[in-house]
């Protein structure tokens, strides 16, 4: 959100109308400027009062009421005196303090919950991740994702502010799970709903390949690229997609689903190349590049059925680029060769492919992200809660 005047800088005395609503809410109108304020600071370096009334608009005066309050509140910090030289008394500085709360991303699959804690900047604190049985109840499975996010939150440290949470299958806009096959009983949870009350925060719920697509986007391999394809490749294959920056879910938060149409055969493709694991798929990847004939008619073949899908998608949402994410993207560049001989076949113009840089850890990244997201929309809010 662009910090622009909310009224003319003309100045009376120390005071600018920007400080004043005629006829208006003055608390609405301080929420405001204390929000654009906190944006400031949060997405820049740390400012002066003078510093940052030059940039707002807004009086010194007003400025520094709001700071103060912020301090006191925790959500600003003093960092220092500006080295300018001014020939009067050094003026303190202010930042957004990112230790005044923590952000959780969590991952809930079918075999293990993995969870991410950072400070609100993003900056990784804790990570942790817990084993569980396909079979496990799912509430007692929200307990235990709830119970690994506050054993890694100290007991007397900053509060909680906000959690992402991705799982498999399709979810909807308000969080709940519409369908999922890959965890017994899962269909149908409130996810979001549920963790918020466990968790006493905000929660945002999501698909984990569309998490993993946004984490990818914001600090892995698809960095800086607005529209986005994200390809899992694992014991199951699963798509992400990111348009403008942003998941794309559709109506129902099933977009990407492509799995679910028979005639792909995603369903049975990773049986394809044996075992249960990524660990065995990438040693047929590595026998098929060393020349096994059997091996390379097997890396054909569940090249040929990915690349189906994905060539479907790429002349649906037209990506700039196309992640390969999952266990099997440890496979390599010979992942990388296989899809992209077949996708020649399929697409107009084949768009460039990458291996995915966050592995197994890319939902949880993606989760703060989404937690970060949600966070920053409250706090830099231009209506008062209830408004």
């Amino acid at each position: 959100m662009p910090i622009r005047d909310m009224e003319s800088t003309q100045r009376v005395g120390d005071m600018k109308n920007s400080d004043v609503l005629p006829g208006g809410d003055q608390s609405a109108l301080r929420h405001l400027n204390t929000s654009r304020i906190l944006q400031l600071l949060y997405e820049g370096a740390p400012l002066t009062t003078n510093a940052i009334a030059q940039v707002t608009t807004l009086s010194r005066p007003t400025v520094r009421g709001i700071v103060t309050a912020l301090v006191t509140e925790g959500r600003l910090a003093l960092d220092g005196q500006d080295a300018t030289r001014t020939g009067g008394r050094p003026a303190q500085r202010y930042a957004f303090d990112f230790d005044a709360g923590r952000l959780a991303g969590i991952h809930i699959d079918s075999d293990g919950i993995g969870v991410r804690i950072t400070d609100l900047g993003g900056t990784p604190l804790a990570e942790a991740h817990r084993p569980t049985p396909a079979a496990l109840d799912p509430d007692e499975r929200l307990r235990e994702a709830a119970d690994l996010v506050r054993e890694h939150l100290p007991a007397d440290g900053p509060p909680l502010w906000a959690a992402g949470v991705g799982t498999p299958g399709i979810v909807d806009a308000r969080g709940s799970v519409r369908l999922s096959v890959a965890i017994p009983q899962w269909s149908g949870i409130p996810l979001a709903d549920q963790l918020r009350e466990l968790l006493g925060c905000p929660v945002v719920a999501m698909k984990d390949t569309n998490l993993a697509v946004l984490a990818e986007h914001r600090t892995g391999a698809a960095r800086g690229t607005p529209d986005v394809l994200y390809v899992h490749l694992d014991n199951r294959l699963g798509v992400g997609v990111l348009v403008d920056g942003r998941p794309f879910t559709g109506r129902t938060g099933a977009a990407g689903e492509i799995g679910r149409h028979p005639r792909l055969g995603w369903r049975d493709t990773p049986a394809r190349l044996g075992g249960d694991s990524g660990e065995a798929g990438r040693t047929v990847f590595t026998r098929a590049r060393h020349g096994d004939p059997a091996a390379r008619a097997t890396v054909d073949g569940y090249a040929r059925a990915v690349a189906d899908g994905i060539g479907a998608m790429v002349l649906a949402v037209d990506p700039q680029l196309i992640v390969l994410g999952g266990a099997l993207a440890g496979a390599g560049p010979a992942v990388l060769e296989a899809v992209r001989e077949q996708l020649s076949g399929t697409c107009y113009e084949v768009p460039p492919l990458v291996l995915g840089s966050l592995t197994a850890g890319a939902v949880a990244v993606g989760g703060v992200e989404a937690a970060r997201d949600l966070a920053r929309g409250r706090l830099f809010a231009t209506e008062q809660p209830g408004g």
